[in-house]
């Protein structure tokens, strides 16, 4: 369930124009995820029409509908991310009689299918520009070269995407969106040398002029593993700072791993190598971290732990695995749902239910749930939707 108290915080600053772009995005971040109407069944105020034309016009400005000068391509995806887009605000904040109108014929649309037949994560991913293109780096062939803005993008042979400065004219910084679906990783290699892995789910943002800011920044949204890049300037090291919704991750150089998702309470900061100073802006407060270390913040409580972190537990999804380690069904279905592109829905509640154990990232839904089986009473079975949507029911 996500952070409600967040959700308000996010809705009551969208409705007074203070939304910064990151909680714009955490918010359209919940749309396109949540299946949970709870929110607005105890939050009646938020499905006023006024507000719903409201969000409704704010998805016409950040898409640019009717804007002149767009490839027939732009306008195309623009076209579906829009309707895309306005369906779910309409799902969401038309009202439950009709939530529950909609939702008996999506029931009667549904199909059983084997988990066998659903496949890992694989690498994709998409740039989406300030002024509202997309490229969609699945078409770009490994070796192929393709000019975004004032870089070129080249897709390596191991898979790694690369942005190169293919011009000095760094006057107007051109900023990028990097985003991986549900279902999609990326290993980036930002302008300033700095590599960075994306997990399912998740969304960096940054300036083109990275390595010619003095103190270069990025966004992240969702979980990235970062190997910064040391760079100098006038005899001293400049500064990376990773921003997300709750906290700066502050760096000179040095490994470490940002679980950040939209919605979720805790906000988690391992340290592999080097040394970060982790800042909370709201609550004025700074951790610096030593290697084998991670801050894991709580937005509830607004308060931070710091404690040791396992390896192959923290960064099981860098090394191709799942590990549980006392995990409850919600944190691993979480887990399963981003890695595996399936929405999860819940016939039963186990809260008592923990796991344990591992196994391989590159398997079939089928044999991670043949793992929670095993520790378990818990049954599942996965539908499909005519449009090709899958939900793994919880029985």
């Amino acid at each position: 369930m996500y952070n409600y108290q967040r959700l308000k915080e996010l809705f009551e600053k969208f409705l007074s124009g203070n939304l910064n772009a990151l909680e714009q995005h955490e918010l359209d971040h919940w749309y396109a995820q949540s299946e949970d109407k709870t929110f607005f069944e105890e939050n009646p105020q938020y499905h006023q029409a006024d507000i719903r034309d409201k969000l409704l016009g704010s998805i016409h400005e950040e898409l640019g509908i009717g804007t002149a000068h767009r490839s027939l391509l732009t306008i195309r995806i623009r076209i579906v991310h829009y309707w895309i887009a306005a369906s779910l605000l309409v799902f969401f904040l038309t009202g439950l009689a009709v939530y529950h109108w909609y939702g008996k014929i999506g029931a009667e649309g549904q199909q059983q299918i084997g988990a066998e037949a659903v496949m890992p994560a694989r690498d994709q991913a998409l740039i989406r520009l300030a002024d509202g293109q997309i490229v969609d780096l699945d078409r770009l062939k490994p070796g192929a070269m393709l000019r975004v803005g004032n870089c070129n993008v080249i897709k390596n042979r191991d898979g790694q995407v690369e942005y190169v400065a293919a011009s000095s004219n760094l006057s107007q910084a051109v900023i990028n969106q990097i985003e991986t679906p549900k279902g999609g990783t990326i290993n980036l290699k930002l302008p300033d040398g700095t590599e960075v892995t994306l997990n399912a789910g998740s969304t960096l943002r940054f300036s083109q002029d990275l390595a010619s800011q003095e103190i270069r920044r990025v966004e992240l949204i969702g979980e990235g593993l970062f190997h910064v890049s040391k760079l100098m300037e006038n005899g001293h090291k400049k500064r990376f700072i990773v921003h997300t919704v709750e906290q700066d991750v502050e760096v000179l150089g040095t490994i470490f791993n940002i679980q950040a998702y939209a919605g979720e309470m805790l906000t988690k900061t391992a340290l592999v190598e080097g040394s970060v100073v982790v800042k909370y802006q709201r609550e004025n407060r700074t951790v610096k971290l030593k290697p084998g270390y991670q801050a894991i913040w709580d937005s509830n409580k607004k308060d931070v732990d710091v404690e040791p972190f396992d390896n192959t537990i923290q960064l099981d999804w860098i090394h191709g695995d799942f590990v549980f380690e006392n995990e409850s069904l919600k944190t691993v279905l979480d887990k399963v749902s981003r890695w595996y592109n399936v929405d999860i829905k819940y016939e039963k509640s186990y809260p008592d239910v923990t796991f344990y154990g591992s196994v391989s990232r590159k398997n079939s839904l089928a044999d991670v749930l043949e793992l929670l089986k095993k520790t378990s009473n818990i049954t599942f079975r996965v539908t499909m939707s005519s449009q090709g949507e899958k939900t793994l029911i919880v029985e």
